[in-house]
């Protein structure tokens, strides 16, 4: 436990912390605490205190005998009924679930500010900058009436007044939070897509090429003087070459567009092919926008915000990577050069919830790392004659 006076929210306090969150694409923060605020959920109904059945009433009381009932809730679902009752006990609210047998199976606990660990707040500190701590409650399970914490729920509000719920672990692991949803509909700006542009950290001009290497392995991209129309929007085709040894393993052709309007470049889909001993032997990846239900992604916002979540491929089942902005002014140095004021994101995808991969994006480049591979050239390089 821990008792420092910068976790007040007290604005004249001269050692308050302030933690801001920042979402990009337009996705905002928007969620707001429910135990305590008299809402009940679409599948419940509220119950006045004094009609509670008396196995259920006598049970809080057991529990807590000095405290003052609020408001109750009853749940049923498929012959089970739940209640959740709240009390409030030295000026705090504890919501208490229980079965119609009156055993408790679970507690909210509102908790001063001061008494969060110091390893969660480090954690949210290192997470989330300039935003205020407004709440916290610790949720508990309880087994044969044996509490056990299983994390806190932790309310935060960012600069322009939006509102955060955040679940942290004892150890400070965070483990849900409004940044855990991932923006996936970008359809607003599919008005303003064009197929040539040109992003602070995403090139679509014709002959651009960016040349990555790691031991064996070569990744060469480069945008062709070439578009293909996907989903009803021109695109611009970006051609992809990873080999192994010199022997060409993968060969693909990427379709985006950027935004007129806000720079933002969007990606609609591949044609890949897999190659084993200089033969097609599969299409592992392939996707397009406007078929089997995918939808294009979010490659590059137009301004990149720190902690920004976006899903670059929406192919149900087949491509689903996402990426979140991790960093903001990184340096890198590469065999092509040192750069500064890069973007790093971290890459991640359902489809392998254990695979992370990052990437290094500079400005005036683009993409500088791509995991273990690293920018060896770039640059304009001429195009073959159609």
């Amino acid at each position: 436990m821990m008792d420092d006076p910068w976790l007040s929210t007290n604005p004249d306090n001269g050692r308050d912390r302030m933690w801001k969150v920042f979402l990009s694409c337009g996705a905002c923060l928007a969620m707001t605490a429910v135990a305590g605020s008299g809402l009940a959920y679409a599948d419940e109904v509220e119950v006045p205190v004094d009609k509670l059945p008396k196995v259920v009433a006598d049970a809080v009381t057991k529990k807590y005998p000095k405290a003052e009932l609020v408001k109750a809730t009853k749940d049923e679902e498929d012959d089970e009924v739940e209640y959740e009752v709240t009390v409030k006990e030295n000026g705090k609210l504890i919501d208490i679930t229980l079965d119609s047998d009156g055993d408790i199976e679970g507690l909210e606990k509102e908790l001063d500010l001061k008494d969060l660990p110091k390893s969660v707040v480090d954690s949210l500190g290192k997470r989330f900058a300039n935003a205020t701590l407004q709440s916290v409650e610790a949720v508990c399970e309880v087994d044969d009436g044996t509490e056990e914490l299983k994390f806190y729920e932790v309310q935060l509000k960012a600069s322009n007044g939006d509102e955060v719920e955040v679940k942290v672990k004892p150890d400070g692991t965070i483990i849900d939070s409004i940044s855990e949803d991932w923006t996936s509909d970008f359809s607003a700006d599919k008005d303003s897509l064009t197929s040539t542009g040109t992003n602070p950290f995403f090139i679509l001009e014709p002959g651009f090429q960016t040349v990555f290497e790691d031991d064996d392995e070569k990744v060469v991209k480069t945008v062709l003087d070439e578009t293909k129309v996907v989903d009803g929007i021109e695109c611009r085709v970006v051609e992809e070459r990873e080999t192994k040894n010199g022997k060409l393993v993968e060969f693909s052709r990427n379709y985006f567009a950027i935004s007129k309007r806000t720079g933002s470049v969007y990606y609609f889909g591949e044609d890949v092919d897999d190659y084993k001993n200089d033969k097609v032997v599969g299409h592992h990846g392939t996707w397009l926008a406007g078929k089997d239900g995918a939808r294009f992604g979010l490659i590059m916002p137009g301004v990149p915000l720190i902690y920004g979540r976006f899903y670059q491929e929406v192919a149900p089942n087949v491509a689903e990577d996402r990426a979140e902005i991790i960093a903001l002014g990184v340096s890198i140095k590469t065999p092509a050069g040192q750069f500064k004021n890069c973007v790093k994101m971290e890459e991640t995808t359902p489809l392998e919830p254990n695979v992370k991969e990052y990437k290094v994006y500079a400005p005036g480049v683009g993409c500088v790392q791509d995991g273990d591979l690293k920018l060896v050239k770039y640059g304009k390089v001429e195009l073959p004659k159609h």
